[in-house]
């Protein structure tokens, strides 16, 4: 099947990617584990966006452009600061990118192995709530109030980070199964 790759297409849906990612910040309002556990929500929205983009753009670069405008709009919006929380979004798709390269660009398995790493990097959003707790903690009375910051504190262990790497990389699979079995338009042009 003939593999041509829209760029306006492409740019529409890579920014899809990033409003979900972006989207799924919000449900950190309703209570400390969304806003500690919002990866999980990101990993299972932007699945779909990733899987069209990597079923149609096989090659390098699907999950680092991703992650980049994820990077770009935290510079821009002032979210996510520090090397740390930008190292490990960009990081997350450069790493998929390179799993993917090696698995086989054009492989479904490949995205099994790829996206769960890009998902695992838009961690670095909120890294600070384990890397930096006082801050997070501070910031967090000051924007939320102390019930909310409470309710963070408690959060700020490292079983909640590997719970949230372990959930979020997982469903990051769920996601790429469910659109692998939805999506048969994109899963067609892959092996």
């Amino acid at each position: 099947m003939e593999n041509k790759l829209n760029p306006w297409a492409a740019i529409g849906v890579a920014l899809l990617y990033l409003i979900f990612v972006f989207a799924s910040c919000f449900i950190g309002f309703l209570h400390p584990v969304c806003w500690a556990y919002f990866s999980v929500v990101a990993a299972i929205l932007g699945a779909g966006p990733y899987f069209w983009l990597a079923a149609r753009w096989q090659k390098f670069g699907v999950g680092t452009v991703c992650a980049l405008l994820v990077v770009l709009f935290c510079a821009v919006t002032g979210e996510a600061g520090g090397l740390l929380s930008r190292g490990l979004i960009l990081g997350g798709g450069i790493l998929a990118d390179i799993v993917r390269l090696l698995v086989g660009n054009n492989s479904r398995k490949a995205l099994y192995c790829a996206y769960p790493l890009l998902a695992v990097g838009n961690i670095g959003w909120v890294i600070r709530l384990w890397s930096d707790k006082q801050w997070y903690y501070e910031g967090a009375i000051e924007e939320m109030g102390q019930v909310y910051a409470d309710g963070i504190e408690k959060l700020q262990t490292p079983g909640h980070l590997v719970a949230v790497i372990v959930l979020t990389a997982a469903v990051a699979i769920l996601g790429i199964w469910l659109c692998a079995r939805t999506d048969k338009k994109s899963a067609k042009l892959l092996a």
